[in-house]
This record gives structure tokens, C-alpha cells and sequence, in this order.
């Protein structure tokens, strides 16, 4: 009698779901180029794509307190995933504008609820094991956006982008099965939870929440529009014009694997103020540059510098609120969407303006008002 196949241990099976999730992201950054030669996209009607499935995104993150009162972080995910799935293959073979946008939007949405529920089931699994392992997992998401940003690149040009989505499929496949096999229900959600109305001193959290809304659109920017940009400065590259993805999800994912020990030796603080001027650094030489190489060398260090910007401050913004550590998350992420949402758009058409290396130089802008408001609050001494 043969024996059944192994379980594999719940922080395996999330491994695999973020791993997917930066599959995905990869998949969308390394194939963008092509797709929109493919669709005939121009850079305005990218950044108005990307500004109207970001309000999904961050609209279907809001529900998630109401869902999570009627389902669970399994049974939301083993929904989810097909549906993900399904809409990322569909932009990647979009023929067409009204296809592109059909596909995009629900594909945001997709985004936003599998973010959420999968780092619930990650806050549980860490909870569960007693130790500090949040992090490694985001680092396994950031590995799986470096390795898939240049294959998905090559793929597109080589073997056409349903090869691409064939590839992101079978790891959707995987982290579905897994989830189905592994993941245990939890119990639902009681109550409100989420609710900004108990926090004693909202100040502190508003320059954080800014702060953090900024950081993110960075970060969409220079994972979505980094193929375009190397598409545009070596056209003959164009089979590797993922390797901006790439170098930024492969940077992003050595500092958080030990990012942990670093917060716990260094402090959020001097973390949060050192990697905001690398990060500004990079974007500032993506302005700058005009050659392929060092473009590729910006968007790494780019990856280096943001890595560990988002944790450090939802770290600071519930230590803030000690009784209500959820209201506090809930509010500083309520407070990135106006710069999640408009960036896209700003990018967009300073894109088609003024060129792609000024719109990453605008970025770096936005960035420094970033470093700003995180001085202000260190100046205030919010946690001092």
C-alpha cells in the first residue's frame, strides 16, 4: 500500500503564496513592454490604467475587515487564487485597449485581497510559531518578483506572453493545492477591529501614513515601469529589459532575509532615515542615466534601499497605539492611498512628457518629502 503524499508545514505552503505573489508582480513588470506593444498602450493610458486598478486594489484591502467577518484567510485565498490567475493571463495576452482594461482592473482587485489575507495568515503563522518570521516571507515574495521579472522579460520576446502566464499559472496552481492541503481554518473575525475612532493622538500616524503612501508608489514605480524604461534605452535588449524588476526584487529580497536582525540591532529609525537616502540615490541616477548598465545598477539599489522602509514603519505605527495596534495599521494604510492612487497617473503622462528617466527623477522628489515628514516625526519625538 502506497503511502500518501507529505503535508507540507503551513509555512511552507505561505512561502509558496508569496512566492506567487511576486511571480505575479514579476510577471506584470518583466512583460509590460510587450504587452503594450501588443494592446497599443500608450504611457498615458498605462498610468490611468495603473491609478484606476490601484483604487481596486486598495477599495478591495478596505472590504477585507468585512470579509474576514464571513470567511476565512483559507477559504478568501482558495478563492482568490484562480481568479488572479485567470485575470493576470488575460492581460498578458490583451490584443487590445478594451481587453487590457478588462483584464487590468479586476486583476487590482485580486491584488489587494490576496496581499491582505495572505499577510494575515502570515501575522497568525508567526504568532503560532513564536518567533520572528514576517519578514522571510516578504523576502520570498521579492525573490519570486527578481527571478520572474527577466524570464518573464525573455519569455514575452522569445515564446510570446502566454508563455509567461503558463509559467505564473503553474505557481498559482501550486499555492492553491498547497493552501487546500495545509492551511487550516481560523477562527472569523469578531467585531469592528479595524476602527480608527479609540486612537488617542492621530498626528504621529499621519505623518507616517504619508510617508508610507509615498514610499509604496516608489515602489510601484520602479517595479512597473522599469522594462519600459531599459525597453527604451537599449530596444535591442529588449529579451532582458526585465532585469530592472529583477535586480530590484533580488536586492529588495537580501536585505529582508535578514531584516529582522537588523531592526532589532539598529533601530527603525536610523534604518528608515539610511534607506530613504539610498533610495533616493538610486532614483536620482535612473534620472540621470542614459545607458543601460547603470540604469540596471540604480534600479538595485533601489531595491536595497526600499526593502525594509514599509515594515519599519508599521512596526512604529503599532508600537504608537499599544492598545489597538490593528486601528493604528488601519489608519496609516488608509492614508497611502491618495499617493498609491495618484502616482500612477503623475507618472504616466510625465512619462510620455518629458521621457521615463524624468519621471523616476520626479519619484525621487517624492521620496525626499518622504524623508521629510519621517525627520519631522523624529524631530517631535513621537517614540523617543
Amino acid at each position: 500500500m502506497s503511502a500518501s503524499p507529505a503535508i507540507p508545514s503551513p509555512r511552507a505552503t505561505l512561502t509558496v503564496v508569496f512566492v506567487s505573489f511576486g511571480v505575479a508582480v514579476g510577471a506584470l513588470a518583466g512583460s509590460m513592454p510587450t504587452v503594450m506593444r501588443n494592446a497599443g498602450i500608450s504611457a498615458e493610458m498605462l498610468g490611468l490604467g495603473l491609478t484606476l486598478s490601484t483604487l481596486l486594489t486598495v477599495g478591495a484591502m478596505s472590504l477585507g475587515g468585512h470579509l474576514a467577518r464571513h470567511a476565512s484567510n483559507r477559504a478568501m485565498l482558495l478563492a482568490v487564487l484562480p481568479v488572479f490567475a485567470l485575470s493576470l493571463f488575460a492581460y498578458l495576452t490583451a490584443q487590445s485597449v478594451p481587453w487590457f482594461f478588462l483584464a487590468f482592473l479586476p486583476m487590482g482587485a485580486c491584488f489587494g485581497l490576496t496581499d491582505l489575507f495572505m499577510n494575515a495568515e502570515a501575522v497568525a503563522i508567526e504568532h503560532d510559531m513564536r518567533r520572528p518570521v514576517f519578514l522571510t516571507f516578504h523576502a520570498a515574495l521579492s525573490a519570486g518578483v527578481g527571478v520572474m521579472a527577466v524570464t518573464a522579460s525573455y519569455l514575452a520576446t522569445e515564446a510570446g506572453t502566454a508563455a509567461v502566464g503558463a509559467v505564473a499559472a503553474s505557481f498559482f496552481a501550486a499555492a492553491w493545492l498547497m493552501v487546500y492541503r495545509a492551511i487550516a481554518p481560523r477562527p472569523l473575525a469578531q467585531g469592528k477591529g479595524s476602527g480608527a475612532g479609540p486612537l488617542p493622538n492621530r498626528q504621529p500616524l499621519i505623518l507616517l501614513g504619508i510617508a508610507a503612501g509615498l514610499i509604496i508608489a516608489a515602489e510601484t514605480a520602479a517595479l512597473l515601469w522599469s522594462a519600459k524604461l531599459l525597453d527604451d534605452l537599449a530596444p535591442a535588449l529588449a529579451a532582458i529589459a526585465g532585469l530592472g524588476a529583477a535586480f530590484f526584487g533580488l536586492c529588495n529580497a537580501l536585505v529582508r532575509f535578514p531584516g529582522d536582525r537588523m531592526r532589532a540591532r539598529l533601530g527603525d529609525m536610523p534604518l528608515l532615515i539610511g534607506s530613504l537616502a539610498v533610495s533616493i540615490l538610486g532614483f536620482v541616477a535612473l534620472g540621470l542615466s542614459t545607458h543601460f548598465a547603470v540604469s540596471v545598477a540604480a534600479f538595485a539599489s533601489v531595491g536595497c534601499g526600499l526593502a525594509l522602509l514599509i515594515p519599519c514603519i508599521f512596526g512604529m505605527s503599532a508600537r504608537l497605539v499599544p492598545a489597538n495596534r490593528a486601528a493604528a495599521l488601519s489608519f496609516v494604510s488608509m492614508l497611502t492611498a491618495p499617493p498609491r492612487i495618484l502616482a500612477p497617473t503623475l507618472i504616466g503622462f510625465a512619462a510620455a512628457g518629458l521621457g521615463l528617466a524624468a519621471a523616476f527623477g520626479l519619484v525621487a522628489i517624492g521620496l525626499v518629502a518622504a524623508l521629510a515628514l519621517i525627520l519631522a516625526f523624529r524631530h517631535k519625538g513621537y517614540l523617543a
